[in-house]
Order: structure tokens, then C-alpha cells, then sequence
């Protein structure tokens, strides 16, 4: 672990200014992908660490949004494809497509989320059993549903790449038509130690689970075919360093 040699390295991708987006402008992780294409790092979607073990995220500040951060996104352990199970089984009509289904929601452990209002939905922390839920009722709570969940076990092996994470802020410009990405700050968080209290966040609503089964859109070459955005765990940026022993802000 090189804290000094992160911080040099973002200092020298934020004196370059703005840097044209190296995906399509509709992308999502744009912005993260262009920091890290400067950063040396190749495209994955790898269990480990981005850079010298540490975790790369983007904040797109130009957003103004509140949305909270994805620490990691997690298939669930039961059953084998619970995305698809949660897709045909509790998913309704893409208002476009409408043979195909969607399924996307943002549940916590502390309250009920009405989902298409139709049926509400949560996380349910389990610690007898060591698993997390989705657990899916009708409008008067009633369950209906408990079969999708999460072993404690593959919770914390799936937060294994957060061991020191490295948080970049982000604005961005059109020029010439195209999107362009300037980083502006960055955070450090070294030695995760979420795994004596990520279960406690989650209980207490702070930690949320988000589904994101969509639908290609008609810009995307795959319009009108099922997405899968890939379902995570997220926490509000202001609540990180709950997760982690020292905090360094660059600027």
C-alpha cells in the first residue's frame, strides 16, 4: 500500500484538466473509466483491488446528486441466479419494451420500500441463520417471499477489494460535442475494517441494496434487450470513513 504514491498520481491526472471521455457519452462509468484509462488501469470487473491494492470509485459532482456511493456489487449466494429469479418473479413491464421485464429498487433493513405500487419489499438481516434477505410482502406487509439471499461469508469475500479506496471527485464539460471529465478532489480511506461493522450498518439502514435489472435503452446498440447493471451495495459518502481506521483528503 503507497498512500503517497496515490496522491501523486491523481495530482498529476488533475493538473491535465479536462480529459475526453474514453467510453460513449450515455455510459455510466464514463467518468471512472477515463480516470482510470490515465491512471493505467485495464477495463475489469475483477474481485481485487484496481491500483497498488487500492479500490477506484468516481463521485460525479457535476450530477449534484446525493446518490450514494456502490462499494461493491454482490450476485446473491441462493438461489444460483437470483438476479434472474428477482427479474421473473417480481419484475413488471419495461414501459418501452413491455415483453421484457425490469426490476429496480432501493432497499433497507430499517423500513419497507413500496416497489411499483404493489408490494413492498427490504433487506432483512438474519444473524441466526448469518444470511441477509430480500424479503418481498404485500401492501399490508404480509410476507409472500423470502427465498432470495446473501451468506454473511460472501458479503464480506465480495468486500475483500475495499481493503483502501480511493474516491475521486469529478465535473465535467462538453466540448466539441463530446464529454470531458476534470478531477478535483479525491479521498483516501486506508485499512477497511467493514468487516466488524458492515452487518451493523446494513441493520441500522445506512448500508442500502440496490436492484438494477433494466433494459438496454434505444440508444444502446442492444436496445430493447434485458440489462443487468449489476445489483450493490451503497453507502452515502459522508458515511465511508465509518468503514475504514484513516481518512486522507487530497485536493
Amino acid at each position: 500500500m503507497n498512500s503517497d504514491k496515490i496522491k501523486q498520481e491523481f495530482l498529476r491526472i488533475k493538473a491535465l484538466g479536462f480529459l475526453e471521455n474514453v467510453k460513449t457519452d450515455f455510459n455510466d462509468g464514463a467518468a471512472g473509466n477515463t480516470f482510470e484509462k490515465h491512471l493505467g488501469v485495464k477495463e475489469n470487473n475483477l474481485k481485487e483491488a484496481d491500483f497498488d491494492n487500492f479500490e477506484v470509485k468516481t463521485k460525479k459532482t457535476y450530477l449534484k446528486s446525493k446518490s450514494p456511493i456502490s462499494l461493491f456489487t454482490l450476485k446473491p449466494s441462493y438461489p444460483s441466479d437470483g438476479d434472474s429469479y428477482m427479474r421473473n418473479n417480481w419484475g413488471v413491464p419495461d414501459p418501452r419494451y413491455p415483453n421484457v421485464l425490469r426490476f429496480s429498487t432501493s432497499l433497507y433493513a430499517h423500513r419497507w420500500s413500496v416497489v411499483y405500487k404493489k408490494f413492498k419489499y427490504k433487506v432483512e438481516v438474519d444473524r441466526k441463520t448469518s444470511r441477509i434477505y430480500i424479503v418481498k410482502a404485500d401492501l399490508n406487509e404480509n410476507v409472500l417471499d423470502r427465498t432470495v439471499y446473501w451468506n454473511f461469508e460472501d458479503v464480506h469475500n465480495g468486500a475483500k477489494k475495499l481493503q483502501n479506496l480511493f474516491l475521486v471527485e469529478a465535473d465535467m464539460r462538453v466540448i466539441n460535442g463530446r464529454h470531458h471529465f476534470h478531477y478535483t478532489n479525491a479521498t483516501v480511506f486506508i485499512d477497511y475494517i467493514g468487516h466488524e461493522n458492515f452487518i451493523d450498518l446494513m441493520e441500522q439502514g445506512l448500508i442500502r441494496y440496490d436492484n438494477r435489472l433494466g433494459v438496454y435503452g434505444p440508444e444502446q446498440p442492444l436496445a430493447g434487450t434485458p440489462h443487468n447493471h449489476g445489483g450493490g451495495f451503497r453507502l452515502d459518502k459522508k458515511l465511508i470513513a465509518k468503514l475504514y481506521n484513516n481518512v486522507i483528503e487530497i485536493t
